[in-house]
């Protein structure tokens, strides 16, 4: 008896999880990819970004982070691209990365550009393994 209710309760366990809420596609964790714009000492080749519950935590680990950035989702997202913009309120005294960052995300890889800037002064970032 309590095989045949096992099979019905894993049936309905299993839908229930396929049925909740999806994480962003910007959530966990960045490594930086390839060489990377100068400026900012702590946000080079050796960078991350992490990203959880809508806080990203910027610069080289273990030591050289800086965390709290709010991470907001941008209107303009179009097809698989999420545009993001991370925002620090006040700028790391400490720790030398950006204030504010406009990301897209596109399946495993991030770019990341200081806001408002336009040029090619772009960061790239690949999912860790």
């Amino acid at each position: 008896m309590r095989r045949i209710l096992a099979v019905p309760v894993l049936a309905v366990a299993l839908l229930l999880a396929g049925c909740s809420e999806e994480s962003e596609p910007i959530a966990g964790e960045w490594v930086a990819d390839g060489p990377q714009p100068p400026g900012y000492d702590d946000f080079g080749n050796h960078a991350t970004i992490q990203v959880d519950d809508g806080k990203a935590t910027l610069g080289i680990p273990p030591m050289r982070l800086c965390g709290g950035a709010a991470v907001t989702e941008l209107d303009d997202s179009e097809g698989s691209t999420k545009k993001y913009r991370l925002a620090f309120p006040a700028p790391c005294m400490s720790v030398s990365v950006p204030t504010n960052l406009d990301v897209v995300v596109d399946g495993d890889t991030l770019r990341a550009t200081l806001t408002g800037l336009q040029g090619d002064r772009t960061f790239r970032f690949r999912r860790a393994d």
